[in-house]
């Protein structure tokens, strides 16, 4: 059997420093590897170069084989044949196995011949599951979008992306409704007119409408105009010919076609600036829970009042100038105010506790817990991307062969295409999750930061209040319940965690 082995510089596996004898090593482990099953060494294939994009003497080695200049292949290491995984599963499982040229692996002491088809599926569905970590499914959405590559996710109201991926192309019959929508603030209309207009008048919403013609795949959405939707889409400065981006953790500022005339978008914000009302929140104590305290039960509002005898308490709207005789009715601002601070200074002690566990060693097991729900479901998208990668091949093949025409051809192709992009939509979601994930087990963790410990001031503000609380809840006039704020940043942390 003539046998010839494969070495190479790079990994797609790992991240970290290269040995400077990983050929010298490969070699070794090959050649005791070789001796073992009694098989002779005919020929060497190496890539040398510390170029992880590196691949000329595979594609020798791929010609060579096709021309049947051997029998069987040896590489040390799966991660280390070819540039990634899926070129030694092109190579080797999808080209030599059935032309009857044999591969061996001996970390993974893998040998191809005598397997099937399956076995043979599944030995590299485990090796890219292996070479494949979060952290690299990451930097390579960045690279995607550092070479300037858009996402089913970029697809805005009025734009839908193009065929390549790298610009997004006024949608015309959308762009028609951003244009009347910006024409009716121009003749003064208020918001609410031109909801109630848009409604009447049946025109598709943007959901609706972005479910239809875009390339993401949306829920289903009741066809309903909504305020918010107007003043999102006014507010939008891709209609002007420019929006913002954030990649690789940096703003960027982006061309795109411009749906409106020069100066419109800029005249419709001074309309809108314009219309705004000022807030009239009372300084001090007046206006220390504004729009946070209610009662518990109903949900009701409640109010702060300041009689002029000097008391300060908390109780239903009403037209009184003195404090009811009735105190079921009310609550003092010191009992809530009291509440409020233990509960933040509670709140401050639980976060320096958590933030001393972050740099245990069970933080990084809990941290890869979490991670890992989100490694499976990554390697489901990967599986599926890979069915559908499997029909490239045959369409390619029956367009070669005449079975399909090239109008065919090209259609087969472009299907693959949006399939393909629409997974790479549900990846970048995907890590965008993770990104939280990586942020909760931080000191970036929004509630670390806003939970940082420091003293209190001795009367709190209303900066204050807004910072550390959501809302006050008050039950019966008696209870004070305390929600303070950025609680969703806690579920990431185990149980046992908030009880210590």
């Amino acid at each position: 059997m003539r046998c010839v082995s494969y070495t190479r510089t790079t990994s797609c596996k790992e991240d970290g420093k290269i040995p400077a004898d990983i050929i010298k090593q490969q070699d070794q482990h090959i050649q005791e590897y070789l001796k073992k099953q009694g098989w002779t060494l005919s020929a060497k294939y190496c890539d040398r170069k510390k170029d992880t994009e590196e691949n000329t003497v595979f594609e020798e080695l791929t010609k060579d084989g096709i021309n049947r200049k051997f029998d069987m292949v040896v590489v040390d290491s799966i991660d280390r044949c070819g540039r990634t995984i899926s070129c030694a599963d092109d190579v080797l499982v999808k080209t030599f196995v059935p032309a009857g040229i044999h591969f061996a692996v001996v970390q993974d002491e893998f040998i191809s011949i005598g397997k099937t088809k399956e076995e043979l599926y599944e030995y590299i569905k485990k090796a890219r599951y292996a070479a494949v970590q979060l952290k690299g499914m990451r930097e390579y959405a960045v690279r995607e979008q550092l070479e300037g590559l858009y996402t089913v996710h970029d697809e805005k109201y009025g734009y839908i992306l193009s065929d390549d991926r790298r610009e997004l192309l006024i949608d015309e019959e959308a762009a028609v409704v951003v244009r009347e929508i910006f024409q009716m603030v121009l003749d003064g209309m208020p918001i609410a007119n031109i909801v109630k207009i848009l409604n009447d008048s049946g025109i598709e919403s943007p959901m609706v409408h972005n479910a239809r013609v875009g390339h993401k795949v949306w829920p289903t959405y009741d066809n309903k105009w909504l305020f918010c939707s107007v003043k999102r889409i006014l507010r939008c400065t891709a209609y002007a010919g420019y929006w913002q981006k954030t990649i690789n953790k940096k703003i960027c500022t982006l061309p795109i076609a411009p749906i409106l005339e020069e100066g419109m978008f800029e005249k419709v914000q001074e309309i809108l600036d314009k219309r705004k009302k000022p807030r009239n929140t009372r300084p001090g104590k007046n206006g220390l829970f504004v729009k946070k305290i209610f009662d518990a039960e109903t949900g009701r509002k409640i109010s702060q009042r300041n009689f002029k005898t000097g008391e300060t308490v908390f109780l239903f709207a009403s037209g009184t100038n003195q404090l009811p005789r009735d105190k079921s009715t009310y609550i003092s601002f010191e009992t809530v105010i009291a509440e409020v601070r233990k509960a933040i200074q509670r709140e401050m002690e639980l976060a320096e506790q958590i933030k001393k566990k972050l740099s245990a060693r069970e933080a990084e097991s809990e941290k890869y817990e979490w991670l890992k729900q989100y490694s499976q479901r990554a390697w489901t998208i990967f599986e599926e991307m890979e069915q559908v990668e499997k029909e490239r091949i045959p369409l390619y093949q029956n367009y070669q062969t005449g079975k399909i025409n090239e109008e065919e051809y090209l259609v087969g192709k472009e299907e693959i295409r949006d399939q393909l992009s629409m997974y790479d939509g549900d990846f970048s979601e995907l890590m965008k999750e993770v990104s939280v994930i990586e942020k909760a087990y931080s000191n970036k963790n929004e509630w670390l930061e806003t939970f940082k410990k420091e003293n209190l001031p001795k009367e709190l503000q209303p900066e204050h209040i807004n910072k550390w609380i959501e809302k006050v809840l008050i039950r019966d006039f008696k209870e004070v319940q305390v929600c303070l704020s950025k609680q969703e940043w806690k579920k990431y942390f185990p149980a046992e965690w908030m009880e210590e």
